[in-house]
């Protein structure tokens, strides 16, 4: 190789290398990348997610032996199911962090499992009412309401009505669509995920539309339902559950969204293997675990009491 060529080619490395130093790439590194350049904030952010996770699942197993114990028959399996949320994203977020590119799959486990529990928490409401038949003959005359958000706007003509059968099945239907629905959209893009990253967050936009019109419709179902039993049946406070649930939905959403424009607005650092994607999930992952710790407690306070069935 003559002189000039080795120039080129040192010329060509020098070029790349700037490339990849000052511009923040897409690519996920592997575990072993990734714990080859693993830096101290990171690492923190690893060991504090593990203990907070490890936090979470001891409130859980102490609400759960609480609920074996005191808690009716009948209402102790879903109550389990709703409160194992909290310790299941707290799981998954540690994986999330120590795994980077698993971190989509570990969102789709952690959205799918949320849909679930809202459908979950529908059949545990029915069940405080003993059945959709003893809720329809125990209520008044104009108790369902479709005039409910976050869909308030788009009814403002329909007035309060009587509950039916019919409608009851159309509240269901609202709610039971979020966990059909959602996994075979989440599924699809873990697909486009996995064959064509580069170009994922680009496809993920045509998705977009039909997953928010999807948890739209679901969330007014939820709040149909909890705004029609709530003031019927106080004891069982229905209100406070179904925002410790909720809340679960807006933190994992939304949340992402605040701290991604944060986090690209204040770090300019973004070397491979800890790039600017890796950085973001790191932080919403952290603050994530931290809320559902908070979310564990406030629903052990909800659920500590046994469930009366009745008008309150």
């Amino acid at each position: 190789m003559d002189t000039n060529e080795t120039m080129s080619v040192d010329i060509l490395a020098e070029e790349n290398f700037t490339t990849t130093g000052d511009e923040c790439t897409n690519e996920l590194p592997t575990v072993q990348e990734y714990l080859d350049g693993l830096t101290l904030p990171i690492a923190i952010i690893i060991a504090a997610t593990v203990l907070l996770s490890i936090g979470t699942f001891s409130i859980f197993f102490k609400n759960a032996y609480h609920i074996l114990h005191r808690t009716p028959k009948q209402f102790k399996t879903k109550s389990i199911l709703l409160l194992t949320i909290y310790p299941l994203i707290t799981l998954f977020g540690v994986v999330s962090i120590s795994v980077p590119r698993a971190f989509f799959l570990c969102d789709t486990v952690m959205h799918v499992y949320f849909m679930i529990c809202a459908y979950v928490f529908f059949s545990l409401c029915m069940q405080y009412v003993d059945g959709e038949d003893a809720l329809i003959k125990s209520t008044d005359s104009q108790t369902f309401s479709l005039r409910t958000p976050p869909l308030c706007c788009f009814v403002p003509l329909f007035k309060r009505a009587p509950v039916t059968k019919n409608r009851l099945r159309f509240v269901r239907m609202l709610i039971m669509q979020l966990p059909v629905v959602q996994t075979a959209l989440f599924l699809a893009l873990n697909v486009v995920f996995v064959e064509d990253y580069p170009n994922f967050n680009r496809i993920i936009l045509y998705f977009v539309p039909m997953i928010v019109i999807s948890i739209l419709l679901g969330v007014w179902g939820l709040n149909i339902l909890v705004r029609m039993l709530a003031p019927l049946y106080s004891d069982l406070k229905l209100m406070g559950k179904y925002f410790v649930l909720q809340a679960v939905l807006i933190l994992c959403r939304i949340q992402p969204l605040i701290i991604a424009a944060i986090v690209s607005s204040s770090i300019a650092d973004c070397a491979f293997p800890n790039t600017l994607q890796v950085q973001k999930n790191a932080i919403f992952q952290l603050c994530l675990c931290f809320e559902m710790m908070v979310l564990s407690c406030w629903a052990s306070l909800l659920y500590k009491s046994p469930s009366i069935i009745g008008p309150g």
